[in-house]
């Protein structure tokens, strides 16, 4: 690819949060899914952990040396940056320590609508129309997008280990329901102004996986993480298919993906088209970036390295460039995130130790011969929202 040739003109950035503690609402539902006894952590539940604050300092610092490489660099007396982020304590966090990292002592905000604790309806995954012939059609997309996974992948050996790990037969859960983990009765919860949640063995299965995975960020002793019934990478990638196959159908889905992402849609069309910051940050979550890539038709994809299809910390990066030659613009878009290992050990990255670099492919287009798209497939997309 002749980089020489292109030139970084703009870049709107779609981050998940950082590494945060586990979320209030899954807590009691954890504690009736095992006899075992959940860790207590140190910070407030759903809230952004100092170590991710430090890993997302450290991504800032390289975001700022990537973006110079690309001869985007800010000044402090006029950083060309915009900074938006939801109104949650892990969100709004995630930004200043991006930002931080990426340029200490400039005078950049960090904007957000509310105050903490509000969910911003740019970022809110929760339903709008629940009238019966749209929940027909979630359903619908749901259970197709379920069937063409399980030709793929089996999720029984994932479900049979993460009820292993959680001694779920000798549980609260369990005497309730009286059947086998992988048996419980799937069911879609979809009412307005709620988050829509798929009940049954993927939703106790992503909130066991999410509690895990947070433990293994925060390098918890092995002995404690998942009680130390976690022994290989093989267990990890089994059981993290139920967490991307719950996000996938939930949120990446056709129906729902559209609706909730129309507004982010709206706001990243507007920060492409406003001449006034060549670099935007919007903070969001794991339903954030599978609802937006499913909204603008990406390709499925595996992010090597990282068992996630939404990696915290992990970052979409639009990218528009000039071709200097021609004058045209192009489009390129990068899930930028730090490995499984990266996450677990720590260590500083930068632009000589970089996270992960995943260029993404967008459905019915076709890429020039140096790797980009034509800049009007993307902005095709982004009109069929107004």
């Amino acid at each position: 690819m002749n980089n020489t040739q292109y030139q970084l003109d703009k870049v709107v950035i779609l981050s998940r949060h950082g590494i945060r503690t586990p979320l209030e609402n899954t807590i009691a539902f954890l504690e009736k899914s095992s006899p075992f006894k959940w860790p207590i952590w140190d910070h407030a539940y759903g809230y952004l952990t100092t170590r991710g604050a430090v890993l997302e300092t450290f991504f800032g610092h390289y975001l700022s040396q990537w973006l110079e490489q690309r001869n985007i660099k800010l000044s402090p007396e006029s950083p060309d940056i915009y900074v938006y982020a939801n109104s949650l304590q892990r969100t709004v966090a995630t930004a200043q320590f991006l930002v931080g990292g990426a340029y200490a002592g400039y005078d950049i905000p960090v904007h957000h609508k509310y105050t903490i604790e509000k969910m911003d309806p740019i970022f809110d995954p929760s339903v709008q129309d629940d009238s019966p012939e749209i929940k027909q059609k979630v359903l619908k997309d749901i259970n197709d997008a379920d069937k063409a996974a399980s030709i793929f992948k089996n999720l029984a050996p994932a479900y049979q280990i993460v009820s292993d790990i959680l001694d779920y037969k000798n549980s609260q859960l369990y005497s309730e329901l009286k059947c086998d983990f992988a048996d419980i009765p799937y069911e879609l919860h979809f009412v307005k102004n709620e988050e829509p949640e798929l009940h049954g063995p993927l939703a106790i299965g992503i909130c066991a996986v999410d509690a895990f995975l947070l433990q293994y960020y925060s390098a918890f002793p092995k002995e404690q993480i998942a009680w130390g019934r976690i022994t290989s990478q093989e267990q990890w990638q089994q059981i993290i298919q139920i967490r991307n196959h719950y996000i996938n159908l939930v949120f990446h889905s056709k129906t729902i993906a559209r609706s909730i992402s129309k507004l982010l849609i709206n706001k990243i069309d507007d920060l492409i088209h406003s001449q006034s910051h060549k670099v935007n940050l919007l903070v969001g979550h794991d339903s954030t970036i599978a609802a937006l890539l499913g909204a603008l038709d990406f390709a499925e994809y595996q992010l090597p390295n990282q068992f996630e299809n939404t990696p915290i910390g992990g970052m979409v990066i639009f990218q528009r460039y000039r071709h200097l030659p021609s004058g045209e613009y192009f489009f390129k878009a990068e899930y930028v995130y730090q490995s499984f290992d990266q996450l677990f050990t720590g260590e500083a990255i930068d632009i000589n130790n970089p996270p992960q670099h995943y260029q993404l492919k967008l459905l019915n287009a076709e890429q020039n011969s140096d790797g980009f798209y034509p800049w009007q497939h993307f902005e095709n997309r982004l009109k069929e929202f107004q």
